[in-house]
């Protein structure tokens, strides 16, 4: 692996696949913004530099990933790290992770007698109450976003895949709340949680 930082376009694209943890070239270039034509050269690159494995038309990330995303994160967001209305925002953003968290657990479970059960959505009421905490919730981001994104335009991405996932679950397809397998609301804030915490060069901490 060649020691030298990533530069933006390979930090994006192994950015991507390091959140998903695996992913074809066409979902790198709709969460990256990294021209689709562009993003099977940088993958065949980023796996010659071991740093990925491309295996069934899909990229994984290999254990030295991580090392070389927090490293050319360090010089890349070096501006962000400082900024500190950015910082404020990151704070807020703390307190409206855990309430997110909270929505998301009374999206799968809900209180019976005192107790925690699966909710099986048979209560529509219910279920229209959830997400609009959820849409709320997601509403907040955008101050943040939008500062992020004046440092880096990928930022605005999130913006855009959040609207689509809320149209899709405002349209009845509801598994587009919290669904593992699509571009789902919970998928997409934890990825950008995620994201957020590798450009602060932080760690998690719930």
């Amino acid at each position: 692996m060649s020691a030298a930082v990533l530069d933006k376009t390979d930090y994006d694209v192994l950015d991507v696949v390091a959140l998903k943890k695996m992913a074809t070239a066409q979902v790198v270039a709709a969460a990256s913004g990294v021209a689709a034509d562009r993003v099977d050269a940088v993958l065949e690159d980023l796996a010659g530099r071991g740093l990925v494995v491309v295996a069934g038309g899909a990229a994984l990330p290999t254990d030295e990933a991580e090392p070389a995303l927090r490293a050319a994160a360090a010089e890349h967001y070096a501006p962000v790290r400082t900024d500190d209305d950015v910082l404020a925002l990151v704070d807020r953003f703390e307190t409206t992770n855990a309430q997110f968290l909270t929505t998301m657990s009374s999206w799968q479970q809900i209180d019976v007698g005192g107790r925690k059960v699966t909710n099986d959505h048979t209560d529509p009421d219910y279920d229209d109450k959830v997400i609009a905490r959820l849409e709320k919730l997601v509403a907040r981001l955008t101050p943040l976003l939008e500062a992020l994104a004046a440092f880096d335009a990928r930022f605005a991405l999130y913006g855009r895949r959040f609207e689509a996932a809320i149209g899709s679950v405002d349209e009845g397809r509801h598994e587009f709340v919290s669904s593992p397998t699509i571009d789902s609301v919970h998928n997409i804030w934890f990825e950008f949680h995620e994201d957020l915490l590798r450009t602060l060069g932080r760690e998690r901490t719930e």
